[in-house]
């Protein structure tokens, strides 16, 4: 957003060459001393209705004539651009967006979430129940109304454009969820935030089955169809109602104080080659292994304590936030 008092510059700029050069004239034309010919172009240009300081010569009346019909008609109209900019309240816009800009030029390691419908309403409601920082780029201007009552970072314009992304910190965001109404806009977001930061994670939404393929081409980690995912999630709960049950306490429950976790095995962690029983995961941490993701992208559903555990693989654990902070520190 351009600085809405840049529309003052021009119009000042003219004031203030019009008071110095009316001062100047009366001074060395006149004759006036340079306070009483400061004073006549003020009463000029405002226009109050006081009497001429000194007798005016032909060339006097000339230069006021000159002041009035270029003077007054830009008073008026800077008077009105700063009218319209209080009304419109584009200051009070600016302050707010320069503070978003700050916020989020400060981020690391933060999502963007790219279209704010139904899917991305929900999106940040899981964001802010696990208390991740996130960016939400959407096109619609209400928008900016209802994220600012929550102290949501957000930014208003074309999802698809480099521009906005790089405004959300995209090159330092950790993952990128492009979940438009529309796939083409869908496509558009993971092509142009993969070609911006390729070590992004982008999960993207697919609509129609043909765009699931276009989405992995144009680069996203992973496509996920609603529909699909309804679909299944009603068979689930119908065939196997407990289960689902217990899964839905473990990754969204806002009570029951057990969490969901997944953490990458890196060179220097204790962990590394090592078996799970050697590491006493359990014993340390408290938390549970319940499936180790290997290199390869195969996973050990079932881990037992002779299973090893090697740099780079993914630990997927159950845990309380305590639990799963030791989890980490230990991975890392």
């Amino acid at each position: 957003m351009k600085n809405p008092l840049s529309r003052l510059y021009i119009p000042l700029l003219i004031l203030f060459l019009l008071i110095i050069g009316g001062t100047l004239s009366y001074k060395f034309i006149e004759g006036w001393p340079l306070l009483d010919a400061f004073y006549m172009v003020v009463i000029t240009l405002s226009t109050v209705g006081f009497r001429e300081v000194h007798t005016l010569n032909a060339a006097g009346k000339i230069i006021t004539m000159a002041i009035i019909v270029s003077g007054v008609g830009t008073v008026a109209f800077t008077l009105g651009q700063v009218i319209e900019i209080i009304v419109e309240g584009e200051i009070v816009g600016f302050r707010r967006k320069n503070k978003m800009e700050k916020i989020i030029s400060q981020m690391r390691d933060h999502y963007i979430i790219c279209g704010y419908g139904r899917v991305g309403h929900q999106v940040a409601h899981e964001f802010l129940a696990e208390k991740k920082r996130f960016v939400v780029i959407d096109s619609k201007p209400e928008t900016a109304n209802e994220l600012e009552g929550h102290g949501i970072p957000y930014i208003i314009g074309d999802i698809t454009s480099d521009e906005k992304l790089e405004e959300a910190g995209i090159r330092a965001a950790k993952g990128v969820i492009a979940c438009a109404d529309s796939d083409t806009a869908n496509v558009f977001v993971t092509l142009s935030a993969r070609s911006l930061n390729p070590k992004l994670f982008i999960v993207a939404r697919a609509s129609q089955k043909e765009t699931e393929e276009k989405l992995k081409k144009a680069g996203a980690d992973r496509v996920i169809s609603p529909y699909f995912i309804a679909g299944r999630r009603l068979a689930a709960m119908l065939m196997r109602p407990v289960a689902v049950d217990f899964l839905d306490t473990i990754m969204h429950s806002e009570h029951l104080e057990l969490n969901l976790g997944e953490f990458k095995v890196g060179e220097e962690s204790r962990l590394a080659n090592q078996t799970l029983g050697e590491a006493k995961i359990r014993q340390t941490t408290g938390a549970y292994i319940a499936s180790i993701r290997k290199q390869n992208g195969n996973f050990v559903l079932q881990p037992l304590a002779e299973t090893g555990i090697e740099i780079g693989d993914i630990l997927v654990a159950i845990g309380t936030p305590k639990q799963l902070e030791q989890m980490e520190k230990a991975a890392a």
